[in-house]
């Protein structure tokens, strides 16, 4: 494709734009011309230019020379791109981009006002992490280097021909959807290694973490901590009689149970094999025993099952403990709580226990 140059030599020449830039050292057009084709090596691989999975990217201008921000928009036209806007200045680009939420930004480097393009893009990065390409027609060494603190997704150098235009905002594209894939699978990651594979629960791990944090929240707070402990009854008869699968699938009822119970920031993890812990913020003990009583109730009033085969009811024994009333560190407080599950067992089991009854 023949280079096109998209706006006159007569507008870059502009007195304004030289008076920018006068006094400091300048970067030659084949200097930026190189920092931008370090991203364009090779034109994209698509069969429609400017189409991403079928739709078009939509794409932010933030160029206060008005008449290269419409000869920019048109060319970004015909190559298929949905341009959502164009702004001239640091305000109207965040407004913009809180509106229209583009998948790119084309930022001029050099804005009207005390905030310029690089600040702009900064903030547009750290509240709505979109990609942005600068646009600049001279740049010093020292606008250079912060705009490269930014992370952009790549320079146009201007007057920019099409082919490099369409390669930088490709690959910046491109480069994002990586970025986001990781930042899903790292916080996907992070999650799993916080669930129990089995019931879906919160596990052990992150059960310690919760409990140290709710607990600095409390003390500061001056308000209780509530730590309920469960253990299936019998249990062991369960996959004696029916086999591991089968208390497998009692072990996901009674967290079916728990969550369809319990409130949005409760926090209920399996501590281990049956026993299951929950963690009830502000709770206090009388409050903290009607929580468990409700959860004693839900797990024994419902008839499991594996698949179609019936496995008949389940109980648990529940002890309750409260900080700072009963204990005053997490490790205190879960063995307070443990102490009273098995005050509970030694009652029959199928009750709530709170330590010091």
């Amino acid at each position: 494709m023949s280079r096109r140059q998209t706006w006159t030599e007569r507008e870059i020449c502009r007195p304004r734009a030289l008076s920018r830039s006068a006094g400091r050292p300048i970067l030659s057009h084949e200097e930026m011309q190189t920092a931008a084709r370090s991203q364009n090596s090779s034109p994209p691989d698509s069969s429609v230019r400017g189409v991403r999975q079928g739709i078009p990217a939509n794409i932010l201008i933030v160029e206060d020379e008005r008449i290269v921000a419409l000869d920019l928009r048109m060319t970004l036209e015909q190559l298929g791109y949905r341009v959502s806007g164009i702004a001239a200045s640091a305000a109207e680009a965040y407004a913009a981009a809180g509106t229209e939420r583009p998948d790119l930004v084309l930022m001029d480097v050099r804005l009207r006002g005390d905030i310029d393009g690089i600040q702009t893009a900064a903030a547009l990065r750290a509240q709505w992490q979109v990609p942005v390409v600068f646009l600049t027609a001279n740049a010093n060494h020292e606008l250079l280097r912060r705009a490269l603190a930014t992370a952009p997704g790549g320079f146009l150098s201007k007057p920019y021909d099409e082919q490099v235009l369409l390669n930088t905002i490709e690959v910046a594209l491109a480069q994002h959807g990586v970025e986001l894939t990781l930042r899903d699978r790292n916080s996907t990651l992070q999650r799993e290694s916080n669930l129990d594979a089995l019931t879906g629960l919160f596990n052990r791990r992150h059960l310690e973490s919760v409990l140290v944090r709710e607990l600095e929240f409390a003390e500061r707070g001056q308000h209780p901590v509530g730590v309920i402990l469960l253990d299936l009854d019998h249990f062991k008869q369960v996959n004696d009689r029916f086999g591991h699968a089968a208390g497998d699938a009692v072990l996901r009822g009674v967290a079916d149970v728990l969550r369809a119970r319990l409130r949005v920031y409760d926090v209920v993890c399996r501590y281990g094999g049956e026993e299951i812990v929950v963690v009830v913020p502000g709770g206090s003990l009388w409050s903290c025993r009607k929580v468990a009583e409700d959860l004693r109730e839900g797990i024994a009033g419902r008839s499991f099952t594996d698949g179609e085969l019936p496995l008949g009811q389940v109980t648990a024994s529940f002890g309750v403990a409260v900080f700072p009333q009963h204990a005053d560190s997490a490790v205190d407080l879960l063995r307070a709580a443990d102490a009273a599950m098995y005050q509970a067992k030694a009652l029959g089991r199928n009750c709530v226990a709170a330590r010091g009854d």
